[in-house]
């Protein structure tokens, strides 16, 4: 019997690349809504990064495009660190600069959508059944 995969390396790659296009689409909707209470909530909470929160997220990020550039090019390694990463990563969110989290429903619909996908690769990369036949040569 053919080991096919259920999931096909077209949603595979447009669940990799999801969690980071959702994201800058919803920034580009709160860069150009003119809704009053954004500004005055920018104005009023916003804080500066300090320097360790800055490293950290610096240190993250060179991370998490090492682990996509795996994924993409589906290694065992970079399956497992996104497996591994995937809870801790979210701590990220209880970082002092990032208290105060506000943005337009229209930016938090694509911002949830980011989110589902993430948490869909997660359930694909998981279950052998499902990420076996995406990764063999």
């Amino acid at each position: 019997m053919k080991n096919s995969s259920a999931v096909s390396p077209t949603v595979y790659y447009s669940l990799i690349i999801a969690p980071f296009l959702f994201p800058l689409i919803a920034t580009i909707i709160d860069m150009f809504s003119s809704a009053p209470e954004l500004e005055l909530l920018d104005k009023t909470l916003y804080r500066d990064p300090q320097n360790w929160e800055a490293v950290i997220v610096i240190l993250l990020f060179i991370a998490l495009m090492a682990i996509t550039i795996g994924l993409f090019r589906k290694k065992e390694w970079a399956r497992k660190a996104y497996i591994y990463t995937f809870f801790p990563t979210f701590l990220i969110y209880f970082m002092p600069y990032m208290h105060w989290i506000y943005m337009s429903s229209y930016a938090a619909i694509f911002n949830d959508l980011a989110f589902v996908c993430s948490g869909i690769l997660l359930m694909i990369l998981v279950t052998p059944s499902l990420y076996q036949p995406l990764f063999q040569k």
